[in-house]
């Protein structure tokens, strides 16, 4: 009996431990998931749309990137959301493991999964970005995307207006070259709530220049040689930028020899080395020489020219008492014009033109004034002559050909005098006491006289007062043939 009554107790006592074990699990269970959906909704509330978070990319797909943000699960950027450029490949726009922003756009589904935006996130990014270059004149770089009527759209994070009088320093006609260049600009205005921002590369470039322009002059000395971009040309002379700094080589500094226009030498786009003449930053001026940068061919014809020696030479100018003849690259010598030819010249044009080529003989040679007397007439007879020659030459006592004061007005005062007509033969006098000829013999001669006179009487004056005895004389002949026959008789 005691046994029975022990063991009924013990057996009793068993449920109940294990029920009220139960009931324990249930509460900490029940406790549990209440926790569980508070931190939930705690989390739910955290991600409000059009909050920012940084996130870390964990995948890319068709259907767009998954993002990882903290969250129960990744966040999902649809491929509209990831840029404001339209049918751009995604591997172009993000790479696995890089950390990017994104917007809370909203949160879908009884998952709550999260759909994100990295293009509001970069609308964002860049309008405070803009805003800030704007109050303190940052200059900010971007991408030149497409051309459109007016201007250029460039890529900020968000579209910018670039209008085309802002592109560059100077008028564009092309402004397709600028399209997918990457350009410094300057903000000029903003918009926000229309979502517009103009932009100005001149005003940046100017600003860039201005710097540069200060360090250039600061650094710049007399007699420097420096290399150099020709900018511009003009006709008195060529303007080359040495970075941020024009100078200006005036047309007489671009070349050794005579040139009438600068293009002559140089071209706009071409690298040159130039030296250094002066530096005025008080009148922002830099004067340039580009023949001082290289060798001097002067000097070098001088050493390897004597006197007396005849060399190939070509006209380069024409003057009125000279001739300027090239004989060699950037070396000019002087023909007078007693020196041209050995007849008298008058006007050298009328001789010579431009670029004949000619032989020419060293009279002297004047290394401190940079002076070469030549000659062509010693050089050669009558060389490439194409004019007329104005008078034969003249020879001095000195053995010199030439000519002289009265030779010249001699020739210049002919064209105003009658010309002198030559000296004609005139028939023999006869004398007053000589017999008559006989008729037959004067008839030839009586029908001649007038044909020689005629002439004379033509010419001058004076000769047919002269002539006039000598005509009487076939008349005298003629009325002495009578008589002849008369005399017969009486002889016999």
């Amino acid at each position: 009996m005691t046994n029975t009554t022990n063991t009924e107790p013990t057996t009793t006592e068993e449920p109940a431990t294990t029920a009220e074990a139960v009931d324990t699990d249930a509460g900490e269970a029940g406790e549990s998931m209440e926790s569980l959906m508070a931190a939930q909704d705690a989390m739910d509330e955290a991600f409000k749309p059009g909050q920012l978070l940084s996130g870390k990319v964990v995948r890319i797909d068709a259907e767009g990137v998954l993002v990882d943000v903290g969250y129960k699960t990744e966040g999902m950027i649809p491929l509209h959301q990831l840029s404001h450029r339209k049918d751009v490949d995604p591997n172009e726009i993000v790479k696995v493991g890089e950390q990017i922003d994104v917007t809370v756009t909203r949160v879908e589904g009884a998952e709550g999964t999260l759909i994100l935006s990295k293009k509001r996130a970069d609308l964002e990014s860049a309008w405070f970005r803009v805003i800030k270059a704007q109050e303190t004149g940052e200059i900010l770089t971007a991408t030149c995307t497409e051309q459109v009527k007016g201007g250029l759209i460039v890529d900020l994070g968000l579209r910018g207006f670039v209008p085309a009088s802002h592109v560059d320093l100077r008028p564009v006609h092309d402004l397709s070259d600028y399209v997918g260049e990457s350009l410094e600009l300057k903000v000029l205005e903003i918009d926000k709530p229309r979502r517009k921002v103009v932009l100005s590369r001149k005003k940046a470039l100017e600003e860039l220049r201005g710097k540069m322009r200060e360090n250039t002059m600061k650094n710049l000395e007399e007699g420097q040689i420096v290399n150099g971009t020709v900018a511009r040309l003009t006709n008195f002379g060529a303007f080359i930028n040495l970075g941020g700094a024009d100078g200006l080589v005036h047309i007489s500094e671009l070349s050794w020899k005579r040139i009438k226009h600068p293009n002559e030498v140089v071209r706009v786009g071409e690298q040159v080395d130039v030296r250094v003449l002066s530096v005025s930053p008080e009148k922002d001026r830099i004067s340039l020489s580009l023949r001082q940068a290289r060798p001097d061919p002067w000097t070098t014809a001088v050493e390897s020219m004597r006197v007396n020696d005849i060399v190939p030479g070509k006209v380069s100018k024409l003057a009125k008492n000279y001739v300027f003849v090239e004989i060699a690259d950037g070396v000019e010598g002087l023909v007078p014009i007693s020196e041209l030819a050995d007849f008298r010249v008058t006007k050298p044009a009328e001789h010579f033109k431009p670029d004949q080529e000619v032989k020419v003989k060293v009279l002297e040679i004047k290394p401190d004034s940079r002076r070469i007397l030549l000659s062509i007439r010693q050089a050669g007879p009558n060389q490439g002559m194409g004019g007329r020659h104005d008078s034969v030459t003249s020879t001095r006592g000195d053995g010199h050909s030439g000519f002289t004061i009265g030779d010249r007005l001699q020739g210049q005062l002919a064209q105003f005098l009658p010309p002198t007509p030559e000296p004609e033969e005139r028939p023999a006098r006869k004398p007053r006491n000589q017999p008559a000829a006989a008729p037959e013999a004067a008839a030839p001669e009586a029908a001649a006289a007038p044909e020689a006179e005629a002439p004379a009487v033509e010419a001058a004056a004076p000769q047919a007062e002269v002539a006039a005895p000598e005509a009487a004389a076939p008349e005298a002949s003629e009325a002495a043939a009578p008589e002849a026959p008369a005399s017969e008789p009486a002889a016999e």
